[in-house]
C-alpha cells in the first residue's frame, strides 16, 4: 500500500522495514505468476522471515524522496495472532507531517488562481460525469493551455542565471533532478521535439 500526494512519485509514501542493527533492507522482488514481470517493494510486510528474506524489526513512514520516519517496532507475535494487520496510522501521520512541510515549501499560488483551480476541479469531475465527451473536450483543451503555460514557464526560468535546480525543485515539491527534467520537457515541447 502506498500513500499518494499532489507530487506524484516524488512524494509516494509508505510502510518501510527497518532490520535489527537500523539499516533499511534492499527491495524485495515478488512473482506475481506468470511472465516477467517482478514487482519490487520495500514495504515491512515483506520482510517476515520467510522464504529467505530478512526480519523486520521495527517500520516507519517512508517517502520516495528519500525522508525517512522515526521508528516503530513490530511485535510479530501479535500480528500472527491478528490475521498480519498493522496499525499504520502514525506513519501515514509522520508521512503527513512530511508532505506538509514540503507543500509550505513550495512557490504558493495566488489566491485567485488557488481557487479558480479547485472550482475547476469541481466543474470538471461534475462534467465528467454528467457529459463525459464534454470533459474530454475540455481535458484536450487543457492539456494544449498547460503545455503552452509550461513552455513560457520553462523558457523564463532558463533565462534565470545562474539556474539553481535545487531552489526550483523545493519550489516545485520535487528532487531537483526531477525539476530540470520537467523544465527540459517543456522545452522540448517548444522546440517541437515531443509530440
Amino acid at each position: 500500500m502506498t500513500w499518494k500526494t499532489e507530487f506524484g512519485e516524488s512524494h509516494e509514501g509508505y510502510a518501510g522495514a527497518v532490520l535489527p542493527d537500523g539499516s533499511e533492507p534492499k527491495p524485495v522482488y515478488l512473482d506475481p505468476g506468470s511472465g516477467a514481470d517482478f514487482r519490487a517493494t520495500k514495504e515491512w510486510w515483506a520482510y517476515s522471515g520467510e522464504l529467505g528474506r530478512p526480519k523486520a524489526a521495527s517500520v516507519r513512514g517512508c517517502c520516495a524522496c528519500g525522508w525517512r520516519g522515526a521508528s516503530y517496532p513490530i511485535d510479530w507475535e501479535q500480528l500472527s495472532n491478528e490475521d498480519d494487520v498493522l496499525d499504520v496510522a502514525g506513519l501515514y501521520k509522520d508521512w503527513s507531517a512530511h508532505i506538509e512541510a514540503v507543500e509550505r515549501a513550495t512557490v504558493p499560488f495566488p489566491a485567485a488562481l488557488d481557487e479558480l483551480l479547485r472550482q475547476l476541479e469541481t466543474v470538471l469531475d461534475t462534467l465528467a460525469e454528467d457529459a463525459p465527451a464534454a470533459a474530454l473536450r475540455a481535458a484536450e483543451v487543457l492539456s494544449r493551455l498547460s503545455q503552452r503555460t509550461g513552455r513560457l514557464a520553462a523558457d523564463a526560468v532558463q533565462d534565470d542565471e545562474p539556474l539553481q535546480w535545487e531552489a526550483l525543485g523545493t519550489a516545485l515539491g520535487i528532487p531537483p533532478e526531477k525539476a530540470r527534467a520537467r523544465v527540459t520537457h517543456y522545452l522540448l515541447l517548444g522546440a517541437g521535439g515531443i509530440r
